[in-house]
C-alpha cells in the first residue's frame, strides 16, 4: 500500500497544480518526508527531480546529500546543475569530489559553452571553497588555487 507521502512524491512529476501542492505539503512535513522523497527520487522524471531538489533545499537537511550527489550523473543537464547548487547551498559534506567529477564531465559530454550547467557546478565548487572566485572585471582569480 502506498503511503500518503509516497503519493505526494509521485505527484512531483505532474507539471500542473498537483505538483505544486505536493511540493508545498512535503516542505511543510519537513525532515519527516525526506526518506520517502529520497527513495522515490529515481522513479521521477526531470520535472519531478527538479521539484524534489527544491524540496530538499527548502527543508534544509543535509541528509539528502547522497541523493543530490547521485543526481550529478543525471542525463538531464538542468537536474545536474540544480543538484550541484543545492549541494553547495546545503553545505553537504563530501560533495566536493563528486562536484569536481561532474565539472570535468561537462567537456566530455560536449556541454555547449552557452549552457549554464558548467557555471552552476563551478559556482557550487567555489561556494564550498574548492575553487577560487573569478571576477571578469578584476582580472586574475581572487584567491590562490586551481583555476579551470
Amino acid at each position: 500500500m502506498t503511503t500518503h507521502i509516497e503519493r505526494l512524491v509521485q505527484q512531483l512529476d505532474d507539471a500542473t497544480g498537483p505538483s505544486y501542492d505536493a511540493r508545498a505539503e512535503l516542505i511543510d512535513m519537513g525532515a519527516d518526508a525526506l526518506p520517502a522523497l529520497i527513495d522515490g527520487l529515481p522513479s521521477l522524471g526531470g520535472f519531478g527531480q527538479l521539484t524534489a531538489i527544491e524540496v530538499f533545499e527548502e527543508v534544509g537537511d543535509p541528509r539528502c546529500g547522497p541523493a543530490l550527489i547521485g543526481l550529478l550523473n543525471s542525463d538531464n543537464p538542468t537536474v545536474r546543475e540544480w543538484a550541484a547548487m543545492a549541494l553547495a547551498s546545503l553545505d553537504v559534506e563530501g560533495a566536493v569530489e563528486p562536484l569536481r567529477r561532474a565539472h570535468r564531465a561537462c567537456p566530455e559530454r560536449a556541454t555547449p559553452p552557452d549552457w549554464t550547467e558548467p557555471g552552476g557546478i563551478r559556482w557550487a565548487l567555489t561556494e564550498l571553497g574548492a575553487l577560487p572566485a573569478k571576477c571578469p572585471e578584476c582580472g586574475p582569480p581572487l584567491a590562490d588555487g586551481p583555476v579551470d
